[in-house]
């Protein structure tokens, strides 16, 4: 009996060795990085963009079109996509949709960061301290290929604290 117990504890000892040798080995996790951006930069740098300047040709038309129709509901819809761009240009608005344009390239640009996600930097409610933030406001923006004004304009932006959702929109309409 005791020969079986000895080389019962041995065998144990010696797996635990091995599972011991092979967590060593293993590599030391490394920080979550999370990118964040000022989705303002990010709307401004759009609007400012040659991909802006059709949409915005074709808003005008079929606002132009609706006043001339007299087409109210036309004319609310296309005043409400006014409202969105300049929540996303001067609150904190979201850009998803202005990302989509550009989505493609959002995975080189996390890839140059060097960050596992990108989200807006107004949508981060709690960060535990084991993760990284990084901003990458600079990273998507170049996605839209500002020119030197444009990027004038997105520093000075980044001095200032958005507005409020609710002062933009009595901005807006008032």
């Amino acid at each position: 009996m005791k020969k079986s117990f000895g080389k019962s504890v041995f065998v144990g000892l010696s797996i635990l060795a091995v599972c011991a040798m092979f967590l060593a080995l293993q590599p030391t996790p490394t920080k979550f990085r999370v990118g964040t951006f000022d989705s303002r930069a990010i709307a401004i740098a759009y609007a400012r963009s040659a991909l802006f300047a059709p949409v915005m040709k074709d808003l005008k038309d079929k606002y132009e079109k609706a006043k001339t129709e007299k087409n109210e509901k036309a004319i609310k819809e296309l005043e409400a996509e006014g409202i969105l761009m300049h929540l996303q240009g001067f609150s904190i608005g979201s850009v998803a949709d202005i990302l989509k344009k550009v989505k493609d390239n959002l995975p080189k640009a996390a890839q140059e960061a060097g960050v596992d996600i990108i989200v807006s930097k107004w949508e981060v409610a709690y960060k535990n301290p084991s993760i990284e933030i990084v901003d990458v406001t600079s990273h998507l923006v170049k996605l839209f290929n500002p020119d030197e004004q444009t990027l004038k304009i997105i520093e000075g932006l980044s001095k200032q604290p958005p507005i409020s959702l609710l002062e933009a929109l009595q901005i807006k309409e008032g």
